[in-house]
């Protein structure tokens, strides 16, 4: 805020347009952010999750098809959604990852800058690894995580058992 002296030595305070103005940038940009986080989380509402993820949705992309014709053939068809397998879970983790791993795959394809193969990251492996460990836990328990020491990702073994 700014003073002003007159010449009687009393001050008057003048608004400060600046400040107010950057407020109500601060404001709208937080007002922003939040609509974002929770627009983002709404991902994970059932209706929109369901709708955005299995094999009808993530397989609209030609340079899916031959995942997605290993999905359908698979055991995993009847249990799990590609979501399941490819996204972390919890709402907050899983929400932003699929709005981010979405977005690039979505801008990818629009712009054609999509790889001939399609492979998946080194923190997709991590996740994948995580989700098979998750589901398969019981099982899994008797071997340990096969990835810990230097071993091998499950899928790495099991290639062709989801896609």
């Amino acid at each position: 805020m700014m003073w002003l002296r007159g010449a009687g030595g009393g001050g008057r305070m003048l608004e400060n347009r600046q400040g107010r103005r950057n407020y109500r940038i601060w404001a709208f940009l937080a007002a922003l952010a939040a609509a974002g986080f929770l627009g983002i989380l709404l991902l994970k509402l059932p209706p929109l999750a369901e709708a955005m993820d299995g094999p009808e949705f993530c397989g609209v992309c030609h340079v899916m098809a031959p995942q997605v014709d290993s999905y359908l053939h698979s055991a995993h068809r009847e249990a799990a959604r590609c979501g399941d397998c490819h996204l972390p879970h919890g709402l907050v983790k899983g929400s932003f990852y699929k709005a981010y791993t979405g977005t690039r795959d979505a801008a990818a394809v629009m712009l054609r800058t999509y790889p001939a193969t399609i492979s998946i990251s080194d923190h997709g492996k991590k996740v994948v690894q995580e989700n098979c460990l998750r589901c398969h836990g019981e099982m899994a328990a008797a071997i340990g995580d096969t990835k810990r020491e230097g071993g091998l990702y499950c899928f790495e073994c099991h290639r062709r058992t989801p896609h």
